[in-house]
């Protein structure tokens, strides 16, 4: 059924056709009133055909919408003919997609929120039941002041242990979901490597393990401080875990004119060919894992790389294994 505005228009057009044709057989004769005639109803029927047309147009557009509306796919109605209703259809068109775009975003981030939550609340599990443990063990009758010390310990030691995780989960959230301020600045090399072994004297001690650094004293480089120096903790972390004692780190560094680049390498026997498609998976833990190992240290170190426009790689050397971070100028 046509709009009320078509058939007005109809209406309109016949009724000045009518008028203009009594007016010519008024003063002219019955000839010039049948040529005005035909005229206006020659008239008549383009204008009106024209608007028709414009008017299936325009509902093809309604139903796309509806289509669009309803989850169908948004396909390309832009064409290339001028007009308001071609603009019409490129804005349209260009709309959808935002929307499209947009909602999938939104998705992604609800995915996203959820399978986060979902990581906290499963690595939470075990130092809550640890807990638990230790707090019914604490309240058992005849236990012993000595005991419940020893209790009270162990509980604060989860404590830390689960505060550990929930921020570092939720740093790791926030790299991955490209929320993170990086604020690039130059600054010394050396003093860089030097803030991020500074907490991992005591590891290397109690494993045995010696640290040495191959930098120059006047070398700088370019990037965030606080996040790249959490990345190398974690590398030089990652690499005195697995390494036996005896053993040696070795972290160098060098610049030039397309990046910057840290190497964090030891001489704890290589990566597995097995083991090495999942480095950088959160939660993965090989088999020679230490056993309080969470799985995200290496996930955490490429994701500071990563959102500064850079790389961390993994290859095995001669001695050992040997992870690179590199960030671009």
């Amino acid at each position: 059924m046509y709009s009320k505005e078509v058939w007005l228009l109809t209406a309109g057009m016949t009724a000045l056709t009518l008028a203009a044709a009594a007016a010519g057989w008024f003063f002219w004769g019955i000839a010039p009133a049948l040529g005005l005639l035909l005229l206006g109803t020659a008239l008549s029927g383009i204008c009106v055909a024209f608007t028709l047309c414009r008017y299936r147009r325009i509902a093809a557009l309604s139903r796309y919408l509806a289509g669009v509306y309803a989850g169908e796919e948004a396909v390309d109605i832009r064409d290339q003919r001028p007009g308001e209703l071609g603009a019409l259809k490129d804005d349209l068109y260009k709309i959808t997609v935002l929307l499209r775009r947009q909602a999938r975003d939104l998705a992604r981030q609800k995915e996203f929120l959820t399978r986060t939550l979902e990581d906290i609340a499963h690595q939470l599990k075990t130092p809550l039941a640890a807990i638990s443990l230790e707090t019914e063990v604490w309240q058992s009758p005849g236990i012993s002041p000595a005991e419940k010390d020893g209790c009270a310990a162990r509980a604060a030691a989860q404590v830390e242990r689960m505060d550990w995780l929930v921020k570092t989960l939720l740093k790791l959230s926030r790299l991955e979901a490209s929320a993170v301020p990086f604020e690039p600045k130059s600054l010394p090399a050396a003093a860089l490597i030097e803030q991020a072994s500074a907490g991992l004297t005591g590891l290397m001690q109690q494993r045995g393990v010696a640290l040495t650094v191959n930098c120059p004293p006047d070398a700088l480089c370019r990037c965030d401080p606080g996040w790249t120096a959490e990345a190398l903790a974690n590398l030089i972390k990652n690499a005195a875990e697995h390494t036996p004692a005896g053993g040696r780190v070795a972290l160098s560094f060098r610049s030039t004119v397309l990046f910057d680049e840290f190497v964090v390498s030891d001489t704890g026997g290589g990566i597995s060919p097995e083991a090495m498609p999942h480095l950088f998976e959160r939660f993965w833990r090989g088999p020679d894992s230490p056993p309080n190992s969470a799985g995200i240290g290496l996930p955490l170190a490429r994701a500071i790389a990563e959102g500064q426009k850079g790389s961390l790689t993994a290859e095995n050397s001669p001695d050992g294994a040997r992870f690179s971070l590199r960030l671009y100028r």
